[in-house]
């Protein structure tokens, strides 16, 4: 015999509704569940019943409970005792805190219901968010979004696409187009935007619509009122602002004040501290907002900011990289293409698709342009063949240390050191150096010690990883290391390593 479980709730309704009580049937359930919500009949029942799974937990506060012999939840208090019977599908502890708990009651039906059961927002929605800033939900239902406050109450009047909050506002998309509403739902800006940020330090919104961007209050007034015909940000704390006049670009502090003047083609939006890219009579050029001049006057087809003060100029089939910190040009023209990323005096090229290395101050290519990946690391170059199985190692100066190699794995998380596996043999490198060669079937090592054991022709030798000298030679003899009490025992005696020497223990 199955019998119905009711549950009587108080819903609270949608903003201005009064309060009504609702019957929710929930499911059907076995005979053995009991009837009454009394907690004191809940509780006995489950005192006789110790076989309960604690699954999850809330707030430090409450327990999520499977219940015996069933797949549904419930909740607990700490002490034991049944707040709310397993009734739920599922309940999650991700969201909900003491007091509102997020629970479904079928697959995808997601509700908010309180410590005692009660439902605080109906059993109608896909998922749910909730802001502990403001105490707000989101949460979604057959493709659109809406807003409850802490109490159940609808926030909004109309459901959304999209919904966020931005700090007092919200931010809506309906229609592939972007709005603004106030907290009691009225539009401040219409929803006719491609795109709106919000910039909470000045209360500014960077809106986009038709490619143009400008900068507006929540009122829809234009921070600079109609002087520029468009504005957008180049910073995030709106220290540079690109503004657009009589079809003539400069840029200008937040209060609108000039730092350019506004009479420039273009300027590009990538800058480096005070020196950026920009556009005169159809050239280009790098221009110091400090001395308010030319650093490289606008003559190039195109200029491209690469790092650490290098920049890349094209004109016609000519390229050139310069040095701006130390006023050095290197004749780039052989080169498809330049990484933008710089380090260690070396630039990656790469020819017909294939990369290689420039020496900055030599000017001079110092890795063939024959790989698929150039790896500017730490202590060494790592140049990767076109079939990506295995690499050539090279040193800054573009010498090969090793080549073919098909693993490479640090020393006991000691980046300065790397194990290479070359050809089927090991050695070892420290700082883009071989100091064990490869030849070793395996070499093993120790956490915080200055040896490595190595095996080659089954035998074994102790090698030191300071200057990689033999502290025990190959020897078919066996070599035992106990590293956490820095002893060594070979040929029935135990012995320590101090000063890269081995000593005997007496």
């Amino acid at each position: 015999m199955k019998r119905i479980l009711v549950v009587t709730a108080l819903f609270s309704g949608i903003i201005g509704f009064s309060q009504e009580e609702e019957v929710v049937e929930i499911m059907e359930v076995e005979e053995t569940v009991i009837e009454s919500t009394e907690s004191g009949n809940v509780n006995q029942y489950y005192q006789n019943n110790s076989t309960d799974i604690v699954t999850g937990e809330i707030d430090k506060t409450l327990l999520i409970f499977k219940g015996k012999n069933s797949s549904l939840y419930g909740l607990k208090d700490k002490s034991g005792k049944v707040l709310v019977k397993p009734i739920f599908n599922s309940i999650n502890s991700y969201g909900s805190t003491k007091d509102r708990i997020r629970a479904s009651l079928s697959y995808g039906k997601e509700g908010i219901i309180d410590p005692k059961g009660n439902i605080i927002i109906p059993f109608e929605y896909s998922s749910f968010y909730y802001n502990n800033t403001h105490n707000i939900y989101t949460t979604n239902k057959d493709g659109k979004s809406y807003l409850f406050d802490y109490y159940g109450n609808k926030l909004l009047k109309e459901s959304y696409d999209e919904i966020s909050i931005e700090d007092n506002y919200f931010k809506v998309k309906e229609n592939g187009f972007y709005g603004i509403l106030s907290a009691d739902g009225e539009e401040l800006l219409p929803i006719k935007y491609d795109q709106i940020n919000y910039y909470q330090q000045e209360n500014w919104f960077l809106i986009t619509k038709n490619g143009v961007d400008n900068i507006i209050y929540s009122n829809g007034k234009n921070v600079f009122g109609n002087k520029f015909t468009s504005v957008s940000k180049l910073d995030y704390y709106f220290k540079f602002i690109l503004v657009e006049k009589n079809g003539k670009f400069g840029i200008v502090d937040k209060t609108g004040n000039d730092i350019t003047p506004i009479s420039f083609d273009a300027v590009d939006k990538n800058y480096n501290g005070n020196f950026f890219i920009i556009k005169q009579n159809g050239k280009w050029g790098l221009y110091n907002i400090v001395f308010k001049k030319f650093l490289i006057e606008p003559s190039y087809d195109n200029v491209k900011m690469l790092s650490n003060n290098y920049y890349l100029l094209q004109s016609q089939n000519k390229k050139t990289l310069v040095d701006i910190l130390h006023n050095k040009k290197v004749d780039f023209t052989p080169y498809d293409e330049v990484n933008n990323y710089i380090s260690k005096n070396i630039a990656v090229v790469k020819v017909d698709g294939l990369r290689g290395a420039v020496n900055i101050d030599s000017g001079k290519l110092i890795i063939p342009t024959k790989y698929n990946y150039l790896d500017v690391n730490s202590n060494y170059i790592k140049a990767s063949l076109p079939d990506n199985r295995l690499s050539d190692i090279y040193n800054y100066d573009g010498d090969p240390i090793y080549t073919d190699v098909s693993f490479i794995k640090s020393l006991n998380n000691n980046y300065n050191y790397s194990k290479i596996t070359s050809k089927g043999k090991m050695g070892l490198m420290y700082k883009g150096k071989e100091i064990i060669p490869t030849e070793y079937d395996q070499i093993k090592d120790f956490d915080k010690s200055v040896f490595v054991l190595v095996k080659k022709d089954n035998k074994s030798a102790l090698v030191s990883i300071v200057d990689g000298s033999f502290l025990i030679p190959l020897s078919a003899d066996p070599i035992m290391v106990d590293a956490e009490k820095n002893i060594v025992s070979y040929k029935k005696k135990n012995y320590s390593i101090r000063l890269n020497k081995l000593v005997e223990i007496k």
